[in-house]
């Protein structure tokens, strides 16, 4: 069965990663594990370090497109919406790293946390940070990442103090890293999380319909050029382009359970006409609706 993020009305990610008593957790995965062969917009309380293992993808945080190869990183702050997709309909394989911050602080009056967490976490100057893959100080944070994962999976004795000394060294490299440069980072406040966050509700919730602009604008009561500034700012997209990605996304389903023709599919998902539904289509997913449903039906099939 294939994953998918399940998020609620604010785009949280429903999903735990480890629990009160041991809040860490090690996701092995592929962008084609998911439904639509990629990372919805999501966000969740855990920081994340994902690691490339095979492949590439273009990771999407905030304001920043991240081009990422074999072996480079990316470092995601807790509270950033974050998506990603692979290049030319590829997949890519990925180790994702996901702790909450007490993991690394313990209690709430711990120096370690006013020193060297809340800095990064609170201050909304990093929301990520990319870790490359020829940079000696950002592999031997990786490499201590993968080390982690390993002494996670293995379970041997003592394996949650091993597993908390890899992060905390791990933390240590990486604070040393980025603390000098985090005034030099453009700053997306709590504030553009939420205006964010309601026009992707509404476009969410809206897309079967005929949506325009001034719908979307009115949605977080800004004016409809502020409302371009802002969306493109944050997600290297306009609006209408992320609407049409959204509606081929929520296609794919339709179309791969071989109920519906073209024609329904397009009307379903909001576009006008059947002929446009497939221009759309191929600029995106860079196949046709017809050549893409008989390649992922072939692959459903050697899957079974």
């Amino acid at each position: 069965m294939k994953r998918k993020i399940i998020v609620a009305n604010n785009l949280l990610e429903k999903k735990k990663y480890g629990d009160y008593t041991f809040p860490i957790d090690f996701d092995y995965n592929t962008l084609f594990a998911y439904e639509y062969g990629f990372l919805d917009y999501h966000w969740h309380y855990e920081m994340t370090f994902s690691v490339i293992l095979e492949g590439s993808m273009e990771y999407r945080v905030n304001d920043k497109i991240y081009n990422m190869k074999t072996g480079d990183g990316l470092f995601i702050n807790s509270h950033t919406l974050h998506t990603a997709k692979g290049y030319n309909n590829k997949d890519c394989a990925f180790l994702a790293l996901m702790f909450r911050p007490n993991f690394i602080f313990g209690h709430e009056e711990s120096i370690i946390k006013t020193k060297y967490i809340d800095i990064i976490e609170n201050s909304g100057q990093c929301p990520a940070f990319f870790l490359n893959s020829n940079n000696q100080s950002h592999q031997k944070i990786l490499s201590l990442v993968l080390e982690a994962s390993d002494i996670f999976y293995e379970k041997k004795s003592c394996y949650e103090l091993l597993v908390k000394s890899k992060v905390c060294e791990m933390w240590t490299l990486f604070f040393n890293e980025i603390n000098p440069i985090l005034q030099d980072e453009q700053n997306f406040n709590s504030n553009d999380v939420i205006r964010l966050s309601k026009i992707l509700n509404f476009i969410h919730s809206n897309y079967q319909s005929k949506i325009t602009l001034d719908d979307i604008s009115e949605s977080c009561n800004i004016s409809k050029s502020e409302c371009c500034r802002f969306f493109k700012k944050a997600t290297r997209q306009t609006p209408f382009e992320y609407l049409l990605n959204y509606r081929i996304k929520k296609s794919i389903p339709l179309l791969l359970s071989d109920k519906y023709n073209i024609t329904e599919i397009s009307e379903n998902v909001g576009f006008s006409n059947a002929s446009y539904y497939t221009e759309i289509f191929k600029r995106i997913m860079d196949l046709s609706p017809t050549k893409y449903k008989k390649e992922n039906l072939v692959k459903l099939q050697k899957c079974q």
